[in-house]
Order: C-alpha cells, then sequence, then structure tokens
C-alpha cells in the first residue's frame, strides 16, 4: 500500500470517526446544567424505618428552615434509603439545616385480579368494572411526619448517614369511597 492510499485512507476514514467519537463523549456524563445560583451540593443519604423494618418507596422531601428554593428529595428503595436529588435534577444537598417530610400512601389492591391486557377479550369490561371499584387509600406515616409544620423529623447537612425510625406504622384513611 502506497503511502498516499495510507494518507486517503486516514483522512477521509479514520480521522472522521475519530473526531465524532470525540465529539460524543464530550457530553457524557455531563448531566443537567446546572443552574448559576444553585449552591454546592453534597451527596447525602438517608435511612427511614417503620417499626424496625425499611420503608420502602416513602416519599421523602427536605424543606429548608432558611427559605431557600432548593429542596432535596427522593423516594425511599427496598432498604428504606433515599438518594438525594435537588429539585428532582441534582445529585446531592445543599448545606444547612432541614425539616423532613415523609409520605406513603397505600392503595388496596384490585379485587379484579390483574388487569387485562389492552386489545385482549374482556378489555373493555374488566375496564368499566375497575372504574367503579371502590377501594380505600391512606397514609402508612404517622401523620405528624406528612406535613412540614408538624413533622418533628429535622437533618442538618452535611451530616454523617443517619436513620429515622417512624415508630409504629399508621393508617390514617384519607380516600375510603
Amino acid at each position: 500500500m502506497k503511502l498516499s492510499s495510507i494518507c486517503r485512507l486516514i483522512s477521509f476514514f479514520l480521522l472522521p470517526s475519530a473526531v465524532c467519537c470525540l465529539l460524543s463523549l464530550s457530553g457524557c456524563n455531563s448531566g443537567p446544567a446546572l443552574p448559576s445560583d444553585l449552591p454546592k451540593l453534597t451527596p447525602c443519604a438517608l435511612t427511614f424505618t417503620q417499626e424496625g423494618q425499611p420503608l420502602d418507596g416513602a416519599m421523602v422531601t427536605l424543606n429548608p428552615t432558611d427559605g431557600s428554593k432548593w429542596y432535596p428529595s427522593g423516594i425511599t428503595d427496598e432498604k428504606g434509603t433515599v438518594e438525594l436529588y435537588t429539585n428532582g435534577k441534582y445529585k446531592g444537598a445543599p448545606k444547612g439545616k432541614y425539616k423532613v417530610v415523609v409520605k406513603k400512601i397505600y392503595t388496596e389492591p384490585s379485587k379484579l385480579g390483574p388487569p387485562v391486557e389492552e386489545g385482549a377479550p374482556g378489555y373493555e369490561e374488566w375496564q368499566q368494572k375497575a372504574s367503579k371499584e371502590k377501594r380505600g387509600s391512606w397514609s402508612v406515616v404517622e401523620k405528624s411526619f406528612t406535613n412540614v409544620d408538624t413533622t418533628t423529623l429535622e437533618v442538618d447537612i452535611p451530616a454523617a448517614a443517619a436513620t429515622y425510625d417512624l415508630g409504629k406504622a399508621a393508617k390514617d384513611i384519607f380516600a375510603d369511597e
């Protein structure tokens, strides 16, 4: 292969491929652009239990006591741990003191069984029955923890990993149709 053939090969195939790769990699893992007024964020995870067991699927919101517009929040996993994201996008939480609100709603399962797949025989009939079915829903977290004005849970970020036990499970019915 002649030198001129090698140069053409490089200029027509390899060089453009390398440029495309570099351009595509330049945006990797950058996440959403950070607002200019966003304070420095500290990675933070908190754990919540209820009656000593992990509280899975609870919405946790940290409400800043200084009036800041930055609200860290997240949903607990099967271990009861929540990884906080500020304003739902930015990983971590700004330093500061927060009142912690925890919410988890339980809705009784349908007595109709699993849903019928759309287009399958019986789908329309199942949909009609499901729309008329009455199921109870309630908060499984004690009411005082579900409101920023009544919660006694507080956290200071940055803090060491913390575990909060919310005590006995509640059944505060808010919709019993």
